[in-house]
């Protein structure tokens, strides 16, 4: 595929690459302690598309909810500029935030409440283990359901992997960048699971170094695609902190790291 078949997608990209939070405002916010005086500065800035529905009385459930949906609308919406071969290979990644919720639904364990109020993991909340797998062999999420192995010790993550890789089409320059993003995000993952807090935020900016990387040295590739989509789910994560630690914690500014 041509590189001119990324023109479009690159112009577009750059432009929201452009619009991103910077440390500016993060310190800004970060000196105000009141979730709904937080809430009302984000509203006014480039965070709004986030936090436009959110207001300080919901639970922390509604506003995870709220932001992850936010978020897989924004996956959609980037793939969308890109040619259509690469297209679902790169929505595929709206499934990234829900791979904890997904590999519990794929197990025995009871189904949190919470799950049922998130559109795009209440359709495999049934009440059987068999209901739910099979709910999942009829959506998007047919290949995860289809490959993974409780038996087997590998995290999803390497099962979405796997899923990911058979949706590229055959186009080996182009894959290369993909691939170094993908054990790029595998490593953020295998942190994750450990259980590793980045309480001074020090994984955070390392990995968000690293996307920044990708993002100039991949134009008119997919993989810069996926990069901006990283450093979008950080800002996205950034922001989920800062929020839920307000809301659960009525965080003063001087506590916040």
């Amino acid at each position: 595929m041509s590189v001119s078949g990324f023109d479009y997608a690159q112009a577009r990209l750059q432009a929201r690459h452009g619009q991103r939070p910077d440390e500016r405002l993060w310190r800004r916010l970060q000196g105000i302690g009141e979730l709904s005086h937080y809430l009302q500065v984000a509203r006014g800035s480039v965070l709004r598309r986030w936090v436009a529905g959110l207001q300080a009385r919901q639970s922390s459930h509604e506003i995870e909810v709220s932001l992850r949906r936010q978020l897989r609308g924004y996956v959609d919406e980037v793939a969308g500029w890109l040619p259509r071969p690469w297209r679902a290979p790169i929505a595929w990644a709206r499934r990234l935030p829900d791979l904890a919720a997904i590999q519990h639904l794929l197990s025995e364990l009871a189904v949190p409440t919470w799950m049922n109020a998130d559109p795009a993991l209440a359709p495999f909340t049934a009440g059987t283990l068999s209901e739910r797998r099979t709910a999942m062999l009829d959506s998007d999420c047919a290949c995860l359901a289809q490959h993974w192995n409780p038996s087997v010790p590998l995290p999803l993550y390497q099962t979405w992997l796997y899923c990911w890789e058979q949706m590229w089409p055959h186009a080996p320059r182009l894959s290369t960048g993909l691939r170094q993003l993908g054990a790029l995000h595998a490593t953020q993952a295998r942190a994750a699971l450990a259980g590793v807090t980045d309480v001074s935020g020090l994984q955070r900016s390392a990995l968000q170094a690293e996307y920044v990387r990708a993002f100039r040295r991949r134009p008119f590739q997919p993989a810069a695609a996926f990069a901006h989509l990283g450093l979008v789910a950080l800002d996205v994560q950034r922001l989920r902190g800062a929020i839920l630690r307000r809301l659960l914690f009525d965080e003063t500014p001087e506590a916040e790291s």
